[in-house]
């Protein structure tokens, strides 16, 4: 089976598992439906606004503030107006060293296996510290798109001068979910799993709860409470999402493509589409074609 909500692409290399993606959005339509992945991520606003919501909460991301996403936690990303964000992801193991020693079982593994997370927003940290925390992600940021010499150790050792900092400090945080939460959290990803196969079919309630074994009206309280928004919600902004891929992409009438993700009443279309994008299907389509030439 597909597994649309893993994301499982290769971050970096074999040999240097750590990507620092940098994202200038024009327009303020930049969206990354809810997902997870093995890799840490550290999300950093240059300058622009973005709305995240990580584990079900959410933050908005000022300029020069960071955020942490742990490994496996479900979140996704949003514009709001024209922004720059940058997204260090690299694979927990890239931390670990060849040979097992106290920092290792004291300040590492305690981090690659999960049992200690960093804290989400940077508000968990002193003004001071996050001057520091900011100053170690733009050099990381920077060394990776400038490659100076010794670049790939220099990246290295700041993440490791963040991780002192955060034991010093006693930022991290103990991961307390139970073994009935995991499997709960696991189910939940796989109805988001099954929304993105069967986005274009009509989805029920009752089929999602089902999946998480529980009533409609409890899986719809759980799915707020980790999600952050309704089942409907979700399953109409990410068929906006599929939308506005085949606005961009093809040419086919807009009537067309509201009944291949799934809307069978275009007036409601419209209308949601207007309410997720600000814009109107066609506006949308002319702005992306627009960028595409420049």
């Amino acid at each position: 089976m597909s597994r649309a909500y893993h994301e499982d692409k290769t971050h970096g290399t074999s040999v240097f598992p750590l990507q620092v993606y940098s994202h200038h959005d024009k327009d303020g339509f930049y969206f990354v439906s809810q997902h997870w992945h093995e890799e840490l991520e550290w999300v950093y606003a240059e300058y622009g606004i973005l709305n995240l919501t990580i584990h079900g909460k959410s933050f908005v991301l000022n300029p020069g503030e960071f955020c942490f996403i742990n490994s496996g936690q479900l979140h996704e990303i949003k514009s709001i107006g024209e922004s720059l964000h940058h997204a260090v992801v690299f694979n927990p193991g890239f931390l670990d060293f060849a040979l097992y020693d106290a920092c290792q079982h004291n300040f590492i593994r305690p981090i690659t296996n999960g049992t200690l997370l960093f804290p989400t927003f940077c508000s968990a940290f002193s003004p001071a510290d996050q001057k520091q925390i900011l100053f170690h992600m733009q050099k990381i940021i920077n060394l990776y798109h400038t490659l100076p010499t010794c670049a790939l150790l220099s990246i290295k050792l700041h993440i490791l001068h963040m991780i002192e900092l955060f034991f010093q400090a006693n930022y991290l945080l103990k991961n307390t979910l139970s073994s009935k939460g995991k499997d709960s959290l696991n189910k939940l990803k796989q109805v988001i799993e099954f929304i993105h196969i069967n986005y274009a079919e009509s989805i029920s309630l009752q089929t999602l709860s089902e999946i998480c074994f529980m009533s409609p009206n409890y899986f719809c309280h759980y799915f707020k409470q980790e999600i952050g928004k309704t089942p409907i919600s979700f399953i109409n902004e990410y068929r906006i999402e599929k939308a506005c891929e085949m606005l961009s992409e093809s040419k086919m009438p807009i009537s067309d493509i509201a009944l291949s993700v799934g809307f069978d009443n275009f007036s409601y279309f419209i209308r949601k589409f207007r309410e997720y994008k600000g814009v109107a299907p066609n506006k949308y389509r002319s702005l992306r074609l627009n960028f595409e030439v420049n």
